[in-house]
């Protein structure tokens, strides 16, 4: 984690999993609003999530070229944008949309965004957790793309995690959370989801309770839908239960709301 207070210090993204941005809108913007600017870096092309902590900011990413490459605007909670960057150096300008208010602080996440390839063979996301602070829920967002679909079911270990997958239309076709880890449950009990090639956004909410950064892993394993405990395909009492959380957990992620504004 790399936590960038200092004017003088220009971070480098691609050097962190995880930098948060703090200072004060001392100065003052083009449109007279109280404002700052911090330099960053980016060594190596990828994309990036970034999500302003604080309520009615705006957020204008430059690049060397002074082109705008994202923008955000928080109203009454937090807000997050996504965008690739390449090799440069890069500014972000925090401003507040209310100008008669006074100096504020701010911060800003900044987490990288990964691209996870899917095969017949499954796939693994590693990530850390942060712990929610400053109004920020810790929600990560990462890109999957499935080259080979297939059947899986899927792990992950960090405890009482909700996790949603969801196509480029917004559709959730895969939903989980790892609640408490039944030492009962094998593999065949396991719900699972099928996935037809294509590009998805997967959505990670850790729990509240988290203290600390916290390592997890997320894995799609293969599996044949046609096994089951039993050896037949008539599903037993706990594929049912496990079917219909799977359906209030899918309820849930096509309820949330979109926070994402994205500018290439």
């Amino acid at each position: 984690m790399t936590d960038i207070t200092a004017a003088t210090y220009v971070p480098n993204l691609s050097s962190s999993a995880f930098s948060q941005f703090k200072g004060k809108t001392t100065k003052i913007g083009n449109d007279g609003a109280n404002a700052d600017s911090q330099t960053f870096t980016v060594s190596k092309a990828g994309e990036f999530n970034f999500k302003i902590n604080n309520t009615f900011t705006n957020v204008e990413i430059r690049n060397d070229r002074n082109e705008v490459v994202s923008t955000i605007k928080s109203q009454e909670s937090a807000a997050d944008a996504t965008a690739r960057l390449g090799p440069g150096t890069y500014t972000a300008t925090f401003s507040q949309a209310n100008r008669a208010a006074g100096v504020r602080d701010y911060s800003m996440d900044v987490t990288e965004r990964q691209n996870v390839l899917v095969t017949a063979g499954g796939a693994t996301l590693k990530g850390t957790a942060q712990p929610p602070e400053n109004g920020d829920t810790g929600v990560q967002k990462h890109t999957f793309n499935v080259v080979q679909g297939g059947t899986f079911t899927a792990d992950i270990s960090l405890p009482n995690t909700r996790w949603a997958m969801m196509d480029k239309d917004g559709k959730v076709v895969a939903a989980s959370d790892s609640g408490k880890t039944d030492t009962n449950q094998n593999f065949l009990q396991k719900p699972t989801y099928k996935l037809e090639p294509g590009q998805y956004s997967m959505v990670i909410v850790p729990p509240s309770s988290l203290k600390t950064p916290t390592d997890f892993r997320l894995g799609f394993v293969p599996r044949n839908p046609d096994l089951t405990d039993s050896g037949t395909t008539q599903e037993s009492a706990i594929q049912k239960t496990l079917r219909e959380r799977q359906d209030r957990l899918r309820q849930w992620a096509s309820e949330a709301k979109p926070t994402t504004s994205t500018k290439a």
